[in-house]
């Protein structure tokens, strides 16, 4: 038996999402050893630091916050699905899904990674067509896992209103757990079920939350 943590790791400084108003994540000591008798932190960060999953209230006004999500959706198998050789800007379209068995939960695997901490991490990554995720919400999809920064497309602009985000505004009113920012990936093989668990902070009325996400394999 295996286990994999394809989470990033949480440290002062860590890229955000690139908004002026997002928060940036601050790490600092409270009480030391050596003067209080034990070491303490302060941990100030936004809700979509670092690997972390959103709830329905992100998109949709009223809805279900961060510790109502239900426990089946974060426990249980994986179906991982490798789409490594989509490149920047590329897309998942209709037809690629449909050759898919799409299962409840499902991990997308991109390998985009390997940009964090660089320009490229923002910046045209691999997204998802609406036609596709309305595809995998027609077959039963409930989870959906990938190690990019969005299933939409980073490089939509706000026009008349409208949201940049069509793909969660889907995906979270059908009550989807969306997991984003996934790491270390290139150590799960495509068409592979994985045992997954991806358990966010229980953290009353927030949109979204950072987590630890574990995959075992036998």
């Amino acid at each position: 038996m295996k286990i994999h943590d394809l989470s990033l790791t949480i440290e002062t400084g860590m890229p955000t999402c690139g908004t002026p108003w997002h928060q940036t994540v601050e790490i600092t000591q409270m009480g030391r050893l050596d003067e209080v008798g034990r070491n303490t932190h302060r941990i100030v960060l936004g809700s979509h630091s670092g690997t972390h999953m959103d709830a329905p209230f992100h998109f949709i006004d009223g809805g279900m916050t961060m510790e109502g999500i239900d426990p089946y959706l974060m426990w249980g198998p994986a179906l991982a699905v490798d789409f490594r050789d989509k490149g920047a800007g590329d897309t998942v379209t209709l037809s690629d899904v449909e050759k898919l068995d799409v299962s409840e939960r499902m991990i997308f695997l991109f390998g985009w990674y390997h940009n964090w901490k660089t320009d490229r991490y923002y910046k045209d990554f691999p997204y998802f067509e609406t036609d596709a995720v309305k595809y995998l919400l027609d077959k039963g999809m409930k989870v959906m896992a990938m190690d990019t920064p969005s299933p939409d497309n980073g490089g939509a602009i706000r026009e008349g209103g409208k949201t940049d985000s069509p793909n969660h505004v889907l995906l979270l009113e059908k009550g989807v757990f969306i997991i984003e920012y996934l790491n270390n990936t290139d150590v799960l093989s495509g068409g592979k079920v994985y045992e997954l668990v991806a358990a966010p902070l229980k953290v009353k009325g927030s949109d979204g939350s950072p987590g630890r996400v574990l995959v075992r394999e036998d």
